[in-house]
């Protein structure tokens, strides 16, 4: 389960330079409107089962993480590698190095083939986002470098069924404002374009995308994209064909994090106050609960939501999601949103993949994570072995929990 989360600028599409948004996990979140159910009880919040917390070197940022249960392993991308962790103990294995300029924070796994996507910049990637880039193809099992695949791209996705690779981003010219949003489909082996779709948003205001993730089962990628202006829209593609199935415009927000349950056929948009202020203009002293909404993911149709109750007392910001498709569960990780204070605490808030209702609440007093997000959140689950990572450019560390104890 993938997932990321950040906004990134807009420019030309070329054949050579594709411009799409960086996979930074856990940086400004989407709003999605007032939630479609009433706030559900929970239990109280006790202390999460941390196993292991493992270094993942000096970069300063952790950018992605993605797990692939046949192989065992978990990659993390940071600043200037990747990293290959054993998924049931946590243990590092492997630091890889993938060239270029290191990776952009796209990342993801194709299990059934057993290799691991990982954007590149080019090694003349500057501020401006000058110079070409790269897709490096690795195996999944030793970290070895398969193939190159000569494509920019921040953000991705991956269908391993249908070999493709998904890569979104801001389209249009000077004249349209870059008001647009396209998703090219390539082939996974060749990187052949196969199709572009448009997902016209015209909301008349340039467009970013957010976060995108797949699922394999319904054939469907879904990308969560805005204007920064209180606009999120989420596109629906079919991987195989690379056409346009549906193009949603939630309530509010403008860009999010988002994460895929397969069994379930269901994605899951969490949404922060602070975005949610741009909406509506809460005053001070009334701030709202974060809200989750559960959408089809063929049809991108909302099916479910809920307040996620603050445990943490004042504003919290949701920071990153993972779904957990064997239990039914999605995690959501809050930390207050107190702009410049690192906090002492964060909690990851268990919700019904389904329903998008709060389970429980489980604090995480030795995670401390920027309140904005700001240096990378990252997290992904392994279902076979019940443990959910979480990446924290807060102090480049990774730290491993059992799922099968939350």
């Amino acid at each position: 389960m993938r997932l990321g989360a950040s906004v990134s600028r807009s420019r030309l599409r070329s054949p050579k330079l594709v411009a799409v948004a960086a996979l930074i996990l856990g940086a400004m979140l989407a709003g999605v409107g007032p939630p479609v159910a009433a706030r559900t009880t929970t239990t109280p919040a006790t202390t999460a089962p941390l196993l292991r917390t493992v270094d993942v070197g000096r970069e300063p940022v952790a950018l992605a993480v993605a797990v692939d249960e046949a192989t065992g392993r978990a990659f993390v991308t940071v600043t200037g590698r990747v990293f290959m962790l054993d998924a049931h103990t946590g243990a590092v294995l492997r630091a890889i190095s993938v060239g270029g300029g290191g990776p952009t924070g796209g990342l993801a796994v194709d299990a059934r083939y057993g290799e691991v996507f990982v954007a590149v910049r080019g090694v003349d990637h500057g501020p401006a986002g000058s110079g070409p880039g790269s897709i490096a193809v690795l195996d999944a099992t030793t970290g070895r470098l398969k193939r190159s695949i000569p494509q920019y791209a921040d953000l991705l996705a991956v269908d391993g069924a249908a070999r493709r690779i998904m890569l979104p981003y801001a389209c249009g010219d000077d004249t349209t404002g870059f008001a647009d949003m396209c998703v090219d489909t390539l082939d996974a082996v060749t990187g052949r374009l196969l199709k572009t779709a448009d997902l016209s948003s015209q909301q008349g205001y340039p467009q970013q995308p957010s976060a995108m993730a797949v699922d394999t089962r319904a054939g469907s990628a879904i990308l969560l994209y805005g204007d920064g202006r209180g606009d999120a829209n989420i596109g629906v593609v079919a991987t195989r064909t690379g056409a346009r199935r549906a193009s949603v415009v939630p309530a509010g927000g403008s860009s999010g994090v988002i994460a895929v349950d397969e069994a379930a056929g269901r994605v899951a948009v969490v949404n922060t106050p602070d975005n949610y202020e741009i909406a509506t203009g809460y005053g001070p002293g009334s701030p709202p609960a974060a809200s989750v909404s559960v959408l089809d993911t063929r049809s991108g149709r909302e099916v479910g939501g809920d307040t996620i109750p603050n445990a943490l007392g004042g504003e919290s910001s949701p920071i990153g999601v993972a779904a957990d498709a064997q239990r039914g569960r999605f995690y959501v990780l809050a930390t207050p949103a107190v702009t410049g204070k690192a906090p002492s605490r964060t909690v990851l808030d268990v919700l019904d993949a389904r329903t998008g209702k709060p389970l429980r609440h489980l604090t995480l007093p030795r995670i401390v994570i920027e309140p904005d997000g700001s240096r990378g959140v990252a997290m992904a689950v392994d279902e076979r072995t019940g443990r959910l990572f979480i990446a924290n450019g807060g102090n480049n560390t990774v730290s491993v929990f059992d799922t099968t104890r939350l």
